[in-house]
């Protein structure tokens, strides 16, 4: 095999089953990636993927592949790290992922401001409710709304979000009080969907989806405040996320269900990054800035 980052590609394609999923992993264009597994297999002279839809479903030589490829990824992403972590510039790019909402409305001024101090490095910013793999270099920094953090990264706690009840101020002049499960109910909610269903506040919408009336679902917090502030309905959202809306109220978990454990209406926010990069100028710097602007 005459190029080693083929593997890398490959394997993208395989742990996400999609191209678009690749893509997001590997931050490049769907282009890119098309033509490096097409290439790749022409180089092999096997098929690797049966293609069914969007889907990529690995052949028998594929998943041979595979299983090969962990080790060699790995130790690729290893090199990687080391050599990224040992860079003393503060000049070049730093990749931060974070939450839509928080991307959307807490962290562009503080990238301004950033930029304005260190002109010589540039930012990416992976607005999404993805998990990026700092291991594989999918991201250097990451802002993760999470109780438990990955024990492979370092980092510290930011400060915790509240969770509580919005809709539109059209209709909500004032707060309403706390909402146990029979006071939601009376209202049009707007619910998760997805991805956000991994969320302990949204989980706690759908076990009790019988019991609410759930009017429209979507993927992502930006929708459902957007959705919110139409009028359509209330919402369950983070604060970062609800500009421009009426507080509600908050839920209130209900004690003799159990429910103060099961139920979480708050989130801990964490800046994260992987030990490899600890040495990285530019990483040290963006961690510390954002440190001391969002710490509490």
């Amino acid at each position: 095999m005459h190029n080693w980052d083929d593997l890398r590609y490959f394997h993208a394609i395989a742990e996400a089953g999609t191209l678009n999923g690749a893509c997001k992993r590997l931050g490049v264009n769907h282009s890119t990636v098309f033509r490096r597994i097409n290439t790749l297999e022409t180089k092999l002279g096997v098929r690797l993927f049966e293609r069914r839809d969007a889907r990529y479903i690995l052949t028998g030589s594929g998943e041979a592949l595979v299983a090969r490829t962990e080790q060699i990824t790995t130790a690729i992403d290893e090199v990687d790290r080391l050599i990224v972590g040992g860079d003393q510039t503060l000049k070049g790019t730093i990749r931060i992922t974070a939450p839509d909402g928080f991307a959307c409305y807490s962290l562009p001024p503080l990238i301004a401001e950033f930029r304005a101090i260190y002109p010589g490095i540039d930012i990416e910013l992976l607005a999404s409710g993805d998990d990026f793999n700092l291991s594989r270099l999918e991201a250097d920094i990451a802002i993760r709304s999470t109780s438990s953090p990955p024990e492979h990264l370092i980092g510290r706690k930011l400060f915790t979000m509240p969770w509580n009840l919005y809709g539109s101020p059209e209709f909500f002049k004032k707060p309403m009080g706390s909402f146990g499960l029979r006071q939601l109910a009376s209202y049009p909610l707007i619910g998760p969907d997805r991805g956000l269903l991994r969320i302990k506040s949204m989980q706690w919408l759908e076990k009790h989806k019988e019991k609410l009336n759930i009017v429209v679902r979507t993927n992502t917090f930006m929708a459902m405040a957007a959705l919110a502030r139409q009028g359509v309905g209330v919402a369950l959202l983070p604060a970062d996320v609800a500009e421009g809306l009426q507080l509600v109220g908050q839920i209130k978990a209900d004690h003799k269900r159990g429910e103060q454990k099961e139920a979480s209406f708050s989130s801990d926010i964490w800046l994260l990054t992987h030990p490899d990069y600890r040495g990285n100028a530019r990483v040290r710097a963006c961690m510390q800035f954002l440190t001391d602007r969002l710490s509490v």
